[in-house]
């Protein structure tokens, strides 16, 4: 059987007897790790913040797939809390900034080039909601950049991880279209073969639909990837895509990145298209961008380079300003009691520590989701207490209130027997 373990042993293996230069750590390496801890940080502090939503709850207690199974297992060794739930896809963030480093140093000219590269992937949006969310976007960006990592480092095409990416995920259809148009480039037909075989085999095992009929879905998909790179940088990401497709670069980054978004694309044409499965693969072309904003800026005198800065300080100025409202969101509540965009996220670990503050581990809700949502925290269903929910304002037995402002209020009623 195929698990998650092998697989890296496997890739470690892999790496380490196919390593061919070795050289020490430097400066930059050093800002990395301080880049990734960084963000790792803000990633801890986030769980402390949030509860499991719905989502994830009926996924933990229902679904049969890999990333539940995986966070099963991590609830079973280290106790049933957010911080096992979420943990595994943090330090998978934690390696896909590494691999995004790794292969920056291999491509871009110079090595501080390499920590813009990996800066502006710790501050996507949607890299971010990746990492703190039990969804499986993280686990596809880091089979797309390893297979990437492995191309550009070895010049060699990793069969192996294309093998089991087939038994991960739908999305893996996308990565063996990718390979197969630059093998078609590089004139591989055992590749392409290789390839066209693992895409029909990963169809059949996941039963994808590419099928229906034309629906007004493409704004849609379009602003999803908007949302996941932020609007200027992903406008700026478009271009440096078609830069490194007019400059003929030929490296599996700019495959996998123009077949996710147009494959998203025509596919959004006729479908509601799933955001979380063909989307983040698109990113592992982000040390294209830098490499083409360093080109267009390098090759001009420094008193004409003003504006070209100014783009990418726009860049990283609205990046920063999204990841406030991501990890300060909270702050929301300042000035309105209504619920936020991450709502869903909330108050349910709060009332489960309420409610056992009481003594009540066993207590009845009308709200069917939140009461699977209170189930991961150890309170059950009971015919003994019922909780209520009243009106914001109103003293209830208990009270949510975030940054001074009451946000749920609930009564709690003893039934008779």
């Amino acid at each position: 059987m195929v698990t998650f373990e092998g697989v890296v042993l496997y890739i470690r293996f892999w790496l380490e007897s196919h390593s061919h230069t070795k050289r020490s750590l430097d400066v930059v390496d050093i800002l990395f790790f301080i880049i990734a801890c960084l963000s790792v940080s803000l990633q801890f502090l986030m769980i402390g913040q949030i509860s499991i939503s719905y989502k994830e709850a009926y996924g933990f207690f229902y679904e049969k797939n890999f990333i539940f199974d995986l966070v099963r297992l991590s609830v079973e060794i280290f106790g049933q809390n957010d911080y096992a739930l979420r943990v595994p896809f943090i330090l998978l963030h934690f390696f896909n900034m590494l691999l995004i480093y790794a292969i920056s140093r291999n491509y871009l000219k110079k090595p501080t080039d390499s920590l813009f590269a990996v800066l502006i992937y710790a501050m996507l949006p949607g890299v971010n909601f990746s990492a703190m969310l039990v969804i499986k976007s993280g686990f596809i960006i880091f089979i797309s950049l390893l297979v990437c990592y492995i191309n550009i480092r070895y010049k060699k095409i990793p069969y192996i991880v294309l093998f089991f990416s087939i038994f991960i995920d739908s999305s893996s259809s996308v990565l063996f279209l990718a390979v197969t148009f630059y093998a078609i480039k590089n004139k591989m037909p055992r590749t392409i073969i290789y390839c066209l075989c693992g895409f029909a085999i990963n169809m059949y095992l996941f039963n994808m639909d590419i099928g229906g009929r034309p629906q007004g879905h493409f704004l849609d998909i379009l602003s999803e990837m908007a949302m996941l790179f932020s609007p200027f940088l992903f406008i700026y990401y478009s271009y440096a895509l078609y830069w490194a497709i007019t400059k003929y670069e030929d490296n599996l980054m700019i495959y996998i990145s123009v077949t996710s978004v147009v494959f998203a694309l025509l596919l959004s044409i006729r479908q509601n298209v799933d955001s979380e499965i063909f989307i983040p693969m698109s990113v592992v072309g982000l040390p294209l961008m830098i490499k083409s904003f360093f080109n267009d800026m390098r090759i001009r005198l420094p008193r004409f380079r003003s504006r070209y800065k100014m783009r990418f300080l726009i860049v990283f100025i609205t990046l920063f300003l999204e990841i406030f409202i991501l990890f300060g969101n909270k702050w929301s509540y300042f000035f309105t009691s209504k619920d936020n965009f991450a709502s869903n996220y909330y108050m349910a670990k709060e009332i489960a520590k309420a409610l056992k503050q009481y003594g009540i581990e066993a207590i009845h809700l009308k709200d069917d989701k939140l009461a699977l949502r209170l189930r991961f925290y150890g309170i059950k269903d009971s015919k003994d207490f019922r909780l209520i929910k009243i009106p914001n304002g109103r003293k209830g037995d208990i009270g949510i209130e975030y940054m001074g402002r009451n946000i749920r209020s609930y009564n709690i009623i003893k039934l008779k027997k």
